[in-house]
This record gives C-alpha cells, structure tokens and sequence, in this order.
C-alpha cells in the first residue's frame, strides 16, 4: 500500500508546483478598459505600459492626469536593444517603450507635452517615467 501511495502523492505536488510555475509566468490580462487596443493591433508591451502609466499618475505627486493618443501608441517607438531603464534609473529590462502623452500637473489647469517611457522584463512593467517635452521656441 505504501508503494502505491509513494508515486501518487510524488505526482500530485509535481503537477501542483507546474501549475503554480505556468500561473507565475502567464502574462498579466489587460483591464477591460485597455482592451480596444488590442482591436488596433497595439503590442502587448505597449498596451501594458498604457495601463501602467494610468496606475501611476493616480498617485503621482507631480501629475494627475495623462493622456496617451491613439496615434500616439500606436507610433510607440520599442527599443529592443536596451539593457537598462535610464541611467539615472539602472532597472534591467527587456524593452523600452517611448511615447509622446500629454499630462496635467495637479492644482494646474495647464496640459502639457511629455515623453513617456516605460520599462517591461519578461512581459511585466517594471519601471515608469515622465519627462516634461517643452515645445522649442523659435527665436527671431
């Protein structure tokens, strides 16, 4: 009886921590409100980073609210070859993603242009940032 209770209790933790391991490494689904970009054939990495910066700038000290077009994430430029965040920020990634948003600082009714970027490793979002993009002025 011993044996046969030996293989079957083996088998039942092996295919438990299998199912835990496929469960971690299952890419996170998108809240329902991002899911319009997955019709506009946006990249996954792209859609989550949308989703991140609007998590973030709810708590943001600086902003309180970010606009991303449409047309905007879908230019989102991918950088494959980065190994890091930023430099001031060293978080190792697997991509960078860059897009052009418009934020509004809090207590200001002023919208601004900034340079998103936004860092994913193995298809999670790990690191965000917002860079004011002041619109050059041409002077004469």
């Amino acid at each position: 009886m011993k044996t046969i209770l030996a293989p079957a209790l083996l088998a039942l933790a092996l295919s438990a921590s299998m199912f835990q391991l496929a469960l971690a490494q299952e890419t996170p689904d998108l809240p329902e409100d991002y899911s319009y970009l997955t019709r506009l054939h946006v990249p996954d990495a792209v859609a989550q980073c949308v989703a991140a910066f609007d998590r973030w700038v709810e708590d943001a000290p600086k902003y309180d609210t970010l606009i991303v077009p449409d047309r905007r994430v879908l230019s989102a430029k991918i950088d494959d070859d980065t190994a890091i965040f930023s430099v001031g920020n060293p978080i190792p990634v697997d991509k960078v993603i860059v897009m052009r948003a418009f934020a509004k600082a809090r207590g200001k009714a002023q919208w601004m242009r900034v340079d998103s970027r936004c860092g994913v490793r193995d298809g999670h979002v790990v690191g965000v940032s917002l860079t004011p993009n002041m619109k050059p002025k041409i002077v004469r």
